[in-house]
C-alpha cells in the first residue's frame, strides 16, 4: 500500500485567529522597539498621501509604518537563512545604490556591461569608502540598475559561483534579496542609515550606510583582510 505524502502545512479552524493575534503582538512589540528609528514615517506618509502632484512613485511613498517593520523583518529572515550559502559561494559582488554617491548627478562613475563602477573621484564619498573595503577582499562593486534581475543574470554569467551584498533602503532591500534568491544567488544586505533620494526628498542628498557591517560580512566570509593592500 502506497503511503500518502502528508501536506506541507495544514490549516486548522483557528489559524486565522492565531495569525491575527500573532500579527498584533509583532506590530505592538516591533513598533515600540523601533520607535526612535521609525518616528518620522507617519508624518512623511501623511504628507505623501495628501500630495496631489503628478509623480510616478506615489504608491511607493505612501507606505504605512507597519510595512517598514514587515520589510525589515523579511530582510532579517533572508539574511539569516542565506548566510551559509553566501559564505560558500566563490565570488562576491556589492550592489551599490546611486544615492550613496556624494557627487550625486555629477558622479563620474564609469559604465560597464555589468553596471557602472566607482571612479574613486572623491575621497570622502561613501561609495569610494565601500570600494576601499571591497578592494581589500578582492570584491567588485557595481551601481544597481533599474532592471536588477537582468543585471544579476549578467553578473551570474561572469562570476558563475556568485553571492551578492545589497545596500538599499528598508522598503527595497528584501525584495532585491528575493530577486537574487530566485536566480539562485545567495544575498546578504546592509540598510541605508537614512533616505535621501528623490523618492523621499524634494532636493536629493547623499545617504550613508554602515561601513562596519559591509566589512563584517566580507570578513566573515573571507577572513581578515590584508589591511596593507
Amino acid at each position: 500500500m502506497t503511503r500518502k505524502t502528508p501536506p506541507t502545512f495544514l490549516l486548522k479552524d483557528d489559524f486565522y485567529s492565531k495569525l491575527e493575534q500573532f500579527t498584533s503582538e509583532v506590530l505592538e512589540k516591533g513598533l515600540a522597539l523601533f520607535e526612535d528609528e521609525f518616528k518620522n514615517i507617519d508624518t512623511f506618509y501623511e504628507r505623501a498621501c495628501s500630495d496631489g502632484t503628478a509623480r510616478d512613485d506615489h504608491q511607493f511613498r505612501r507606505t504605512p509604518r507597519p510595512f517598514y517593520l514587515l520589510e525589515a523583518l523579511a530582510f532579517q529572515l533572508y539574511d539569516r537563512s542565506r548566510r551559509k550559502s553566501f559564505n560558500s559561494a566563490k565570488n562576491t559582488v556589492i550592489i551599490l545604490p546611486q544615492c550613496l554617491s556624494l557627487m550625486q548627478e555629477k558622479c563620474k562613475r564609469k559604465k560597464t556591461r555589468y553596471g557602472k563602477v566607482c571612479d574613486r573621484c572623491v575621497p570622502n564619498c561613501q561609495i569610494n569608502k565601500i570600494m576601499q573595503v571591497a578592494d581589500r577582499y578582492g570584491v567588485a562593486g557595481y551601481f544597481s540598475q533599474r532592471k536588477l534581475e537582468e543585471q544579476l543574470r549578467r553578473l551570474q554569467k561572469k562570476y558563475r559561483s556568485l553571492s551578492v551584498i545589497g545596500i538599499s533602503c528598508i522598503l527595497t532591500l528584501a525584495s532585491g534579496m528575493r530577486t537574487a534568491g530566485d536566480l539562485g544567488i545567495p544575498a546578504r544586505g546592509v540598510f541605508l542609515n537614512f533616505t535621501g533620494c528623490r523618492h523621499w526628498s524634494d532636493t536629493p542628498f547623499a545617504t550613508e550606510t554602515a561601513l562596519d557591517r559591509v566589512e563584517m560580512l566580507l570578513r566573515e566570509k573571507y577572513g581578515l583582510s590584508d589591511s596593507s593592500a
